[in-house]
């Protein structure tokens, strides 16, 4: 399997970060740090599209269910998407996390 590095971008029209590449424990900090910048530090809604993510672990679970928590707490919410039938699909499924599925 050929990982990509994590590359982030961002929509302002939609609030949609478009996230692909590997979640690992270097880029993890990466990921916390662009969902605080574009949700205005968990206080503005946020759509992380994670469809072109191919790596997943717990770390990065961590920073996206921490991430959430954060959002909820301050009345934002930080929605998932993956593609269906992805790792990120199971892996979100597994953790049971809420997410939406969008085709690539």
């Amino acid at each position: 399997m050929d990982l990509q590095p994590l590359a982030c971008s961002y929509d302002a029209d939609s609030a949609t970060l478009f996230v692909s590449g590997s979640v690992d424990e270097v880029s993890g900090v990466v990921l916390r740090s662009k969902i605080v910048e574009h949700s205005d530090e968990y206080r503005r809604d946020l759509t992380l599209d994670l469809c072109g993510v191919d790596l997943l672990p717990s770390l990065g679970i961590g920073v996206i269910a921490v991430a959430q928590r954060n959002a909820d707490q301050l009345g934002a919410t930080i929605d998932l998407v993956a593609a269906p039938g992805s790792v990120v699909q199971q892996v979100l499924n597994v953790c049971g996390l809420p997410y939406s599925v969008r085709e690539r």
